[in-house]
């Protein structure tokens, strides 16, 4: 009745502005006809404002079923909700609709007043979307600006979390954020893009829906001020699939915590109960994990790693119902501050996820190298560089999408003696990644990019360690010949463990990179005592 009256009334407030009513307030009758127009309106607007209460529904929905929501593209998506007891046995219908597309669903409402709608498959596009929820055949709810693109969770502790408002934006939280081994020249830049949205969560415990922040009264676009609550992995994460993607939007839900260990985000933990577990039912395209530091700080909860990470991609696999979700994660940075003293244990447990047996499948799984984004900055627990973590991130998430080969860096199959002599072990690696091995030089300089992130060196390569039966570690040379390399070390006799950049801040020198441009991983690897020849 609203809609109707309003499409075919013009509200007084548009006559007046457009002059309509400048003659007609001369006349008595006019002004009680004026006021008369005006009061309907209001009415009219008042009666959408209290839409869900129509017939005692009492429609309740996800927290994020907002206007400017966006629905993952080309899979189902199960929206979970309730209405009054009242309802049961009557229908709930979702409708979609957007230029000159409409998609319907429905479901009938449970004993208890719950109910599942099945959205179906759409194909994305820079199309805005309305949808109205109907109870009972009464319209209830209706969000605007809805979006079909790709739908991705964010998660992690602080550094997949860190935004200009909540880390930088203050001369405290700037000091406290990078202890100031960086200026603010140094930030990037946030990206402004109108089709570009997320959610920032609240940091509350205990909820049974997503926590949004007060001022989340709808999805918040990658514009203005608000793009400031949206990480910089995300930002430059959703900016280069808007590239080999224009016409599809990007949507984030965040739900990176800073100083949080992985036991708190697998299943049973209370960042999972409060962030996750709220989102089931959501399609989405995959997920970004930045997370490991607060774990490297225990010898305990670094050496459990393996098994708790293994956990977690499984229980993200399994509450988004999709069994070889991309799960993309980056490998811990370089860092020469206090406390985080096991990093390399959980550095190595990150690599070792790729082929860990514990994960359910091994498909879709993206492991980004670090090592040598941070622009110079390891001092700080919160390099720079995410914008170039981001990219390897994102070209890694095309290229499962497209179905291609992964961008990796070189990983590590296995060791074994030389057949000639005992005190040199030659590694292989798995197959397509040490294409066109190199030893090149990072560029740690603010002025990096992921163009020109390291440079082709003739230092020897460094930081490789050799151990034979006593455990104890020596230098050792390393050569490369053609896709394998050779480690050799005169201090020991009869090689058994090789490691690689095995300290928090490895001196990087001259390190490995493949043919992609990708560093090899820091790693350690126990020697087959079985000869190799080549």
């Amino acid at each position: 009745m609203a809609n109707r009256f309003r499409n075919s009334h013009i509200c007084v407030a548009e006559r007046i502005r457009t002059g309509l009513f400048v003659r007609a307030f001369r006349n008595p009758f006019a002004i009680l006809l004026a006021f008369t127009l005006l009061f309907s309106c209001a009415s009219a607007s008042a009666a959408e404002d209290k839409e869900t209460d129509q017939n005692g529904s009492k429609l309740t929905l996800p927290s994020y079923v907002m206007d400017g929501m966006v629905l993952q593209q080309n899979k189902i998506t199960t929206l979970n909700g309730s209405t009054a007891k009242s309802m049961s046995g009557q229908t709930i219908s979702v409708t979609l609709r957007g230029g000159k597309n409409q998609y319907n669903a429905s479901s009938r409402i449970s004993k208890n007043g719950k109910f599942s709608v099945q959205l179906p498959k759409i194909k994305g596009s820079l199309t805005q979307y309305t949808m109205k929820f109907m109870v009972a055949g009464i319209m209830v709810k209706t969000v605007n600006d809805v979006y079909v693109g790709n739908l991705f969770i964010a998660s992690g502790q602080s550094n997949m979390e860190i935004n200009y408002n909540d880390y930088f934006k203050s001369d405290s939280l700037f000091k406290t954020s990078t202890s100031l081994h960086y200026t603010r020249n140094d930030i990037p830049r946030s990206i402004n893009d109108k089709y570009v949205h997320f959610l920032s969560p609240n940091k509350v415990l205990n909820t049974k829906d997503y926590p949004l922040r007060d001022f989340e009264k709808s999805w918040l676009s990658a514009t203005g001020d608000d793009v400031n609550y949206l990480g910089y992995i995300p930002q430059y994460f959703a900016q280069q699939l808007r590239k080999q993607y224009p016409n599809i939007p990007i949507g984030f839900i965040q739900a990176a915590w800073g100083g949080t260990a992985i036991s708190r985000h697998i299943k049973g933990g209370d960042i999972y109960k409060s962030c996750i577990a709220p989102l089931q039912g959501l399609a989405v395209a995959g997920a970004l994990w930045y997370q490991g530091e607060d774990d490297s700080a225990s010898m305990d909860l670094a050496l459990r790693y393996d098994i708790s990470f293994a956990t977690l991609v499984n229980d993200y696999r399994n509450l988004f119902n999709d069994a070889t979700l991309p799960f993309l994660y980056v490998q811990l940075a370089r860092y020469d501050g206090y406390g985080y003293i096991y990093d390399t244990i959980v550095r190595n447990a990150q690599l070792g996820i790729l082929s860990n047996p514990v994960v359910a499948s091994h498909k879709n799984l993206g492991m980004t190298v670090s090592i040598d984004t941070d622009k110079g900055t390891p001092k700080a627990i919160h390099p720079l560089g995410k914008e170039i973590v981001a990219q390897r991130m994102a070209n890694q998430w095309i290229a499962m999408n497209e179905h291609k080969a992964v961008p990796s860096g070189p990983l590590p199959k296995e060791a074994h003696l030389d057949t000639n002599d005992k005190s040199t072990a030659i590694i292989t690696f798995q197959e397509g990644t040490a294409v066109k091995l190199q030893a090149k030089r990072p560029n740690y300089t603010t002025s990096a990019t992921i163009d020109n992130i390291a440079n082709a060196t003739n230092t020897p390569l460094s930081g490789f360690q050799v151990a034979d039966g006593d455990g104890a570690m020596h230098n050792a040379t390393a050569t490369i010949t053609g896709n394998i390399l050779r480690i050799h070390s005169d201090e020991v006799k009869r090689v058994s463990q090789i490691q690689y950049l095995w300290q928090s801040n490895p001196s990087c020198l001259s390190i490995v990179y493949n043919g992609s441009n990708l560093p090899l991983s820091p790693f350690t690897l126990n020697v087959n005592q079985k000869t190799y020849s080549h």
